[in-house]
């Protein structure tokens, strides 16, 4: 991987849904001046909100629950639908110049390597996963409940892993021309009940929902006795990358180019309404 295999880790964070998602944003805008990889792990504020995705209609949000339950509202600028930031979400994400050997053409073969790594990441806190295959994610998608696709994690893309056949770990990605950016999650306790409440959905839907998506996501607690937190995630996913591509993932800062473009994002992902 010549010098593409030397990526840089970002500052851990725990910050509002605002400045977290425009880090990201200005990860992928730093690649045109560093043209390195780059990796950060950050976890969810205390202060729940609710993040739809680039496409996802506001009609589908309940409004007066949202005000009711002091939730701010934001837009991420990866597809989807809705995801809870709770505190216990997990989040990771990388940013590969375009020209990295890792950074696929194809969106969804692209997700392969990153699913072989978080399943290896995973089995080393005695974790059993599998990982979904394209064919099977495309099958999934054809015949998912409408009313299932209204939560991101009650979907299923290519190379997510699953435990026990229910979705663990969730993946974003966005491409510009510098490259791509993956953004990775994962409940440590998974908040199925809150977010069908904030979603513009009858009760009975509700409750229905809440049944269904018990049925196709699981969380940390559930598949490890002790789970891990951000930190311990984060080492054993370097050691996982090292092992398998011989990756070092030295701490690094923002550059002044990076923070400026934070800046810049900032209110783009301010909170809706």
């Amino acid at each position: 991987m010549g010098g593409m295999n030397v990526w840089r880790l970002l500052p851990p964070a725990q910050g509002d849904p605002a400045s977290e998602l425009a880090a990201g944003a200005a990860m992928l805008a730093g690649l045109a001046t560093t043209s390195q990889p780059a990796i950060r792990w950050y976890a969810a504020a205390p202060q729940p909100a609710l993040v739809i995705g680039s496409g996802q209609k506001l009609s589908e949000v309940d409004q007066a629950a949202l005000a009711n339950a002091g939730i701010t509202l934001h837009r991420r600028a990866s597809g989807g639908t809705a995801v809870l930031f709770v505190p216990g979400f997990l989040m990771q994400d990388i940013a590969l110049p375009a020209d990295h050997p890792l950074a696929h053409p194809d969106v969804s073969e692209s997700y392969r390597w990153l699913g072989e790594v978080w399943q290896a990441t995973l089995a080393q806190f005695g974790v059993a996963t599998t990982l979904i295959e394209i064919a099977a994610a495309r099958a999934d998608r054809a015949t998912l409940d409408p009313l299932v696709a209204r939560a991101c994690f009650g979907g299923q893309s290519p190379y997510e892993v699953l435990a026990g056949g229910r979705k663990l770990v969730g993946f974003a990605q966005i491409r510009r021309r510098e490259g791509m950016l993956f953004q990775v999650g994962l409940y440590t306790h998974w908040p199925g009940k809150q977010l069908a409440a904030l979603l513009a959905i009858t009760e009975p839907e509700r409750r229905l929902l809440v049944e269904r998506l018990a049925e196709r996501v699981t969380d940390l607690a559930t598949v490890c006795p002790n789970p891990p937190d951000l930190a311990s995630l984060a080492t054993a996913f370097a050691a996982a990358l090292y092992q398998r591509y011989d990756v070092t993932i030295t701490p690094a800062d923002w550059t002044a180019a990076e923070l400026a473009a934070m800046a810049a994002a900032q209110n783009r992902f301010a909170p809706l309404g």
